[in-house]
């Protein structure tokens, strides 16, 4: 022993070499239990699945519109005056005639009084007159003159009869009231718009198209209508008029009847209008959540069946797409009918990556959110 001892001390790289020996060893003792463990298959990775089918799918142009109530007005004075009586109030449900204002009329009524009496006188000298002519005691000249007197009698009290009938504003139709925009007192020009008046007849919806879709419009057609402020109050329009002219811009305006519009409904409001392209067309739909997007363009995960006891394995393929509706879009090409697509849990996967399949449905996008699976 002493002369090991004695060797190592006269040759010191023989402790050198030794002690590499020992570290080496150790090291591949550590890295001889962790090779298994690390050269072990990946778990597979959860992801929800969907088997493509056909469904039929209506192509729409989508434009906005504006509702016109079938019946509305501002109310104006037809002639010039003060404001004598107000009997309507702001927002008041009203039928036809009724009076909404009353200028003043005295000037005109004490006038009508006067042509009254003159047209009695008148028509006392005519009846007079036709009297003596029958016996030929008056001459035709003159009782032709008695009746021209009366009839431009009667046509005075006429004119002012007419004269005060404008001095009574009275609603045109039955209907609501808008708020009133003069007061008792007040002097109105004529042409002035007292009061807006809205009928309760309908709306119509009122839209402009392209030239181009002319093909997909014809009077009596259906179009479907949706009001921003209204939600999940969508209705139909019928097509009641096509604009026999484009404007300037090269578009046709159209006017469709709303059949059902909802209560809360108000002139002006602004529409969303979709117009019927093609119905019932077979076209394949996935969830949007199936689609994922590079550099490279569309892709997504197909299930490949795995051979001999394997997992599954998902193959990215690319894919073109078409028109989104209600988070589903349509694939024009890269799937066929009855492939199995992954519609969600596909963010840690990649090209031939091993999966755990959970089976949903690739037309209701809300199960394939409540059905994802972790990545495990």
């Amino acid at each position: 022993m002493m002369i090991y001892v004695g060797a190592v001390k006269r040759h010191p790289y023989v402790l050198i070499v030794l002690s590499g020996l020992l570290v080496c060893g150790a090291v591949w003792g550590v890295l001889g239990n962790k090779a298994p463990a690390e050269n072990a298959a990946p778990a597979p990775i959860k992801v929800a699945v969907a088997t493509v089918n056909s469904t039929p799918f209506t192509y729409y142009l989508d434009t906005i519109g504006e509702l016109e109530a079938l019946q509305e007005v501002g109310v104006p004075a037809e002639v010039g005056g003060r404001i004598v009586e107000l009997p309507v109030t702001s927002g008041q449900r009203v039928e036809r005639g009724q009076v909404l204002v009353r200028l003043n009329d005295a000037r005109q009524r004490g006038e009508r009084v006067r042509l009254q009496g003159e047209l009695e006188n008148a028509k006392v000298r005519l009846d007079r007159a036709r009297q003596l002519a029958s016996v030929s005691a008056m001459s035709k000249q003159e009782a032709g003159d008695a009746q021209s007197q009366y009839l431009t009698a009667k046509g005075a009290l006429q004119a002012l009869e007419a004269e005060i009938d404008q001095l009574t504003i009275r609603a045109p139709f039955a209907g609501t009231l808008g708020i009133r925009q003069v007061h008792l007192g007040q002097y109105v020009s004529q042409g002035q718009t007292l009061i807006n008046l809205v009928g309760s007849q309908g709306f119509y919806v009122n839209f402009s198209v392209p030239e181009q879709a002319l093909a997909y419009l014809a009077k009596d057609g259906a179009v479907e209508v949706a009001l921003d402020s209204l939600p999940d109050q969508s209705t139909t329009a019928v097509i009641t008029t096509l604009d026999p002219m484009l404007d300037r811009s090269r578009m046709i305006n159209v006017q469709a009847r709303l059949q059902q519009a909802p209560e809360a409904a108000l002139p002006r409001m602004f529409a969303r209008v979709r117009v019927p392209r093609a119905s019932n067309q077979e076209v394949l739909t996935v969830p949007e959540t199936a689609v994922t997007y590079s550099a490279y363009g569309e892709q997504m995960y197909i299930v490949q069946p795995g051979k001999d006891r394997q997992p599954p394995t998902a193959r990215r393929i690319a894919v073109r797409t078409g028109e989104r509706r209600d988070g589903q879009v349509i694939v024009e090409e890269g799937i066929s009918p009855g492939d199995r697509i992954v519609v969600a849990g596909q963010i840690k996967l990649s090209d031939g990556a091993a999966i755990e399949t959970v089976e949903t449905s690739v037309l209701d996008p809300r199960k394939t959110t409540a059905q994802t699976g972790s990545s495990q």
